[in-house]
């Protein structure tokens, strides 16, 4: 089936959605056995370990890799995408459909319980989901019930028992109950959940027409995982007040979108900062922060980008703009997660990379720099986006490079569109491979994919992955490749924009690869297909879709 008869599948696919809330539709077929709580944890969490290196242990290598096959399927029926790192061990998945926070089997896709979270819609039309970018198994205490812990898009959070699928407890963590909103993934380490929290304001504040622009900041909460008790919490700002200079409200802004990166040896967490909403700007904004573990005070700040000003208010056209304050900058936070970088006989380091296509290396002692490596333009969608991934001697960095007006969809007589496409020979979508010790270029590659007769350059939004010597990497357009880790030598590419049926007979299709991109399990690769936050099926991505594909090696 080529591209182009996909495509018209993928419409079929909608049509079966819309029936899948009738009566009689197929329903997941329920497990004969129950969840088992001391089987082996294969993933776990957006990054996979304290350091964020999305780098996992498998049996999978480059003399093997050609030989995954998809194994599972499951559908998020109703969704027009699929969010969230699973979590996973030899028996089960637990995973974010929508609504849904969901157990099935590894093998045989039957469901062991689902959880469903409230339906809520906010002023934007948009409707509530399990937002954030992983579902994170606590299992830490034999004496104490393991959990399911994920958060969804209003700011509340989930801890749910792994086993029977009961609530445990829930609260709202945000600061601003009409904006706070929860993406990034938690990190559980000495006792504390690590829970980033983010505002939306940077895209409700062009429909908060009674309310004055913008009082919102992003958090870091550290919880007691067991009752959600606050231990202590981390502001990016103080309370924002009026500004009669720009008449607005400020400080704001500073959202955490990425997984805190936990250092066991320093007692040090390292998070990066999103740009502000409104001047004046702060001196955390489009930072790389490291707090103390046990207090959540500030050791250090690394600025990346200084003067970045920011919100959704800046893509319309006036008198609608009055909520962006000119000029306005340029959206290059650090939505990708930190990355401590150990390696063998050398310091330590703290890789980032930020939306305005640079990655940095920085002390992790003091904040200074190492180094720096411009590897793209940069823009709103990325530069660096969703995240990178490293191993003891290279940092594995997906590049973007595209810029989209956000609001498109929200304007009179707009359209969802597709991101604008990179201009030709300033852009340089890819991915790439850094030294850790210099930041040197060792490889890169810049895929091309065909849409109506023209290759059109694959966007790399997605975190990438690796493991042994192999890179995993997924494009806007659907496709998940591997890379030889050494040199960037293409090994295995699975186009995933394909209708699908699942163990429970539930009918989806694949899309757009955004977000976490493909996550390496033991013998498996699961690998989330679909994403319209930014726009429906175009040239440069393959839009909507709700399903969850796990490959495997022969005999896993």
């Amino acid at each position: 089936m080529n591209r182009k008869h996909r495509r018209l599948a993928t419409g079929l696919s909608w049509l079966l959605l819309a029936l899948a809330a009738l009566p009689g539709f197929a329903r997941a077929a329920a497990c004969t056995d129950t969840v088992d709580r001391n089987s082996p944890v294969r993933s776990n969490g957006f990054t996979g370990d304290l350091s964020n290196t999305r780098n996992a242990a498998s049996a999978i290598d480059s003399g093997n890799v050609g030989t995954l096959q998809l194994a599972l399927s499951h559908i998020a029926s109703g969704s027009t995408e699929k969010r969230g790192a699973p979590a996973v061990t030899d028996q089960a998945v637990f995973l974010s459909a929508g609504l849904d926070v969901v157990a099935i089997n590894r093998v045989s896709g039957c469901q062991y319980w689902s959880y469903p979270i409230p339906q809520k819609i906010d002023g934007s039309l948009r409707k509530n989901a399990v937002r954030s970018s992983s579902v994170y198994l606590l299992n830490a205490d034999p004496q104490r019930s393991a959990l399911i812990l994920a958060g969804d898009y209003f700011g509340h959070y989930y801890a749910v028992d792994a086993v029977s699928g009961k609530l445990a407890w829930t609260r709202f963590i945000g600061y601003d109950a009409d904006n706070s909103s929860i993406t990034g993934g938690a990190q559980f380490y000495d006792g504390k959940l690590l829970v980033p929290v983010a505002s939306k304001e940077v895209l409700n504040t062009i429909f908060q027409f009674v309310r004055v622009c913008c009082s919102s900041h992003g958090t870091l909460q550290a919880l007691d995982p067991y009752t959600g008790v606050t231990m202590w919490t981390y502001h990016t700002a103080a309370a924002a007040t009026y500004q009669a200079s720009s008449r607005k409200f400020a400080p704001n802004g500073m959202s955490l979108w990425g997984t805190p990166a936990v250092d066991t040896a320093r007692r040090n967490l390292y998070i990066g900062t999103g740009q502000n909403l409104t001047p004046p700007t702060t001196d955390n904004s489009d930072s790389v922060i490291a707090l103390d573990l046990d207090s959540g005070a500030v050791k250090w700040v690394y600025q990346a980008t200084a003067g970045d000003a920011w919100n959704a208010g800046c893509e319309l056209r006036p008198p609608l703009r009055s909520d962006c304050v000119e000029p306005a900058g340029s959206d290059f936070d650090f939505g990708a997660s930190p990355i401590i970088a150990r390696r063998s006989g050398a310091r330590d380091a703290v890789i980032a990379g930020a939306k305005n296509g640079v990655v940095y290396s920085l002390d992790p002692d003091t904040g200074a720099l190492n180094w720096k490596r411009r590897l793209g333009r940069g823009g709103n969608l990325g530069g660096v986006h969703w995240g990178m991934a490293a191993d003891a001697s290279r940092v594995y960095v997906a590049i973007s490079d595209v810029t989209l007006d956000k609001t498109s969809k929200f304007q009179l007589g707009g359209l969802i569109t597709a991101p604008t496409p990179p201009p030709a020979g300033e852009a340089h979508p890819g991915v790439y491979a850094l030294d850790l010790a210099s930041g040197a270029v060792l490889w890169q590659v810049h895929p091309t994919h065909q849409y109506q007769g023209a290759a059109i350059s694959s966007i790399y939004s997605a975190a990438v992955s690796v493991t042994n010597d192999v890179v995993f990497a997924g494009s806007l357009d659907g496709v998940v490749k591997a890379l030889r880790a050494s040199d960037g030598t293409e090994l295995w590419s699975y186009d995933t924009v394909q209708s699908y049926t699942d163990a429970a007979g539930n009918t989806g299709n694949g899309g757009t690869i955004d977000s976490v991109g493909a996550i390496v399990a033991g013998n498996d690769v699961l690998v989330n297909s679909g994403y319209d936050t930014f726009g429906q099926a175009g040239p440069m991505q393959a839009g909507p879709g709700n399903a969850l594909l796990v490959f495997r090696l022969p005999g896993g």
